[in-house]
């Protein structure tokens, strides 16, 4: 899905959304599209099963359909965009590593926007089970020629900031409140 998909699902979080309130949100979020527009792309979420229309007299009200996933790529995406462009590739490698006990493939680190090259904490997987890796990959299509990556040598320090962006991925996608401390712990007990 699209990063501006990604927005529209945060402006219309557990809420049914007009159109002119539609508008309204993303142009306060810096997102000024024409109208016309962003009512093409409702429908089209609502024809292909992500949106619910519903039709209010004179208005239609749109609803995100529950249980809808974002995909892992566009969510490590969205979480990495802060993140240091040198320190990226390392962090990116690392989730993708981690999250799918594999290699991760140069197309699936172009999806995260992401150059795949060898750095000194970045080595081309020699995996004898590259091509398995491949073939096991069916939600998205990997090039039979597309070289893997995994991480090299001491990855101490990207692996606690992969471990930092994978917790706010899930304070992101996981309801927290009731949980958690309302004000931070500054010394321990």
């Amino acid at each position: 899905m699209s990063e501006y998909y990604n927005i529209l699902t945060k402006v219309m979080a557990n809420k049914q959304m007009s159109i002119s309130s539609i508008a309204r949100e993303l142009k306060k979020n810096g997102y000024d599209q024409h109208r016309l527009i962003l009512t093409g792309y409702l429908r089209a979420l609502h024809e292909t099963g992500y949106m619910e229309e519903i039709d209010i007299p004179p208005s239609k009200v749109y609803v995100l359909k529950s249980g809808m996933k974002r995909d892992v790529y566009s969510i490590v995406k969205e979480h990495l965009k802060d993140i240091d462009i040198s320190e990226r590739l390392g962090i990116a490698v690392f989730i993708l590593t981690s999250l799918f006990h594999r290699p991760s493939f140069k197309y699936e680190l172009e999806l995260l926007g992401i150059e795949a090259r060898k750095t000194e904490t970045i080595k081309e997987s020699k995996d004898a089970l590259l091509n398995e890796h491949r073939v096991a990959v069916t939600r998205i299509k990997i090039p039979v020629d597309d070289p893997a990556f995994e991480m090299n040598g001491d990855t101490t320090e990207i692996q606690l900031l992969g471990n930092k962006v994978l917790i706010d991925i899930i304070k992101d996608l996981i309801d927290l409140d009731g949980l958690k401390a309302k004000s931070q712990q500054t010394k321990l007990a």
